[in-house]
């Protein structure tokens, strides 16, 4: 089965034809990289300003990123690590906060060339673990957030 994608942005077009299992594994992967290339922005890339990425002037986000391109910058390579980077993104992206479940497995799938189907049905193991250690706290029942220590460590390894 074969697939298309056309991307238009800053004035460069790309256009691509192929396998589907290609576009799910490496195109996201390699739309970060040309989105790093390019320089994306303030409005797409978290810090790059100079202000803190979770808040603007007048301490409201600004900034847009993606669950795969932030799995990409800090290397997640795990439902934990993925778990993380999808709650960073909703908070700080779409101000989201808390985030139930359902919302952070729901962008923990946008990156498909780190999420596998076997982590939903590992997701309440991978939440426990992170709350023992401390990453993540539940201000609500079923709802998440990054502890303050994750969410400052996670933004400067984004930013780095």
């Amino acid at each position: 089965m074969s697939a298309k994608l056309r991307i238009k942005a800053k004035g460069i077009e790309i256009e691509w034809e192929g396998e589907v299992e290609f576009l799910k594994s490496e195109v996201p992967g390699l739309i970060a990289s040309i989105i790093d290339a390019i320089g994306a922005g303030t409005e797409d890339v978290p810090g790059e300003s100079g202000e803190d990425p979770a808040s603007g002037s007048n301490g409201h986000n600004t900034n847009k990123f993606t669950t795969a391109s932030a799995a990409a910058r800090l290397k997640a390579r795990s439902a934990a690590e993925l778990f993380k980077a999808a709650l960073l993104k909703l908070q700080i992206s779409d101000g989201i906060e808390p985030a139930t479940r359902a919302q952070i497995h729901d962008e923990m799938k946008l990156a498909p060339r780190v999420y596998k189907p076997t982590m939903q049905g590992n997701l309440s193991k991978t939440i426990a673990s992170l709350m023992d250690q401390g990453e993540i706290n539940e201000p609500v029942s079923g709802s998440f957030v990054l502890s303050d220590s994750m969410h400052e460590q996670l933004l400067q390894r984004i930013n780095s």
